[in-house]
């Protein structure tokens, strides 16, 4: 008796080892794939910094990321206190380093904001306060615009600092529940064959 049970034991533990290593390269698949979407580029840095109140206007917006971002797509965009964009330089984009000049007669309180594609292929984006001359705060808020025809117009809707679109959490999570389920219901299967195979059906 003891001879026939031990063939089973092992086919038993082998079967849940091999189970086991089966979820453990699922586990690093999942890991993988999450991974490039998860390690977005950041903002390491801004000229003008966010909040900052200079007497005079600055040269340009400098940006710089924590990787090379992708051009196309890129764009830096500068609005006053109505929320109207003012003219700016074409976006340039250097590594790393973004920019776009401005215009030398600024005054009063304006909002930088960018949209990059990041080094994975993201997209991520954000705001930045400044103000220019006496009286300014360095905060912007957003004040009815120009023309009162347009007051309905949703450009005083500012993005988020840093507003980056995550991965989807619940996905990953979802696949990783179910393939574990997957692999708890294939272990149970495997034992119950062994458990139930006669005395006479044992594999040399």
């Amino acid at each position: 008796m003891t001879t026939l049970t031990r063939p089973r034991r092992v086919r038993s533990t082998r079967a849940i080892a091999a189970a086991a290593a089966l979820f453990g390269a699922m586990a690093l698949a999942v890991a993988g794939a999450a991974a490039p979407a998860i390690a977005h580029d950041e903002l390491l840095g801004s000229s003008p910094e966010p909040g900052a109140v200079l007497e005079t206007a600055p040269e340009a917006v400098e940006l710089t990321f924590s990787n090379d971002v992708i051009e196309v797509g890129t764009v830096i965009e500068v609005v006053d206190h109505h929320g109207e964009a003012i003219d700016v330089g074409a976006t340039e984009v250097l590594g790393p380093e973004v920019s776009a000049t401005l215009p030398s007669d600024l005054s009063g309180e304006y909002q930088v904001r960018w949209r990059v594609v990041s080094s994975d292929g993201h997209p991520i984006e954000g705001t930045i306060d400044f103000g220019v001359g006496a009286g300014a705060t360095g905060v912007w808020e957003s004040e009815p615009p120009h023309d009162d025809a347009a007051a309905d117009d949703d450009s005083d809707t500012a993005a988020t600092t840093g507003g980056e679109s995550g991965p989807d959490g619940w996905a990953i999570a979802a696949f990783v529940v179910g393939g574990i389920v997957i692999l708890g219901l294939v272990i149970v299967l495997i034992v119950r064959t062994t458990r139930r195979r006669p005395p006479g059906a044992d594999a040399p």
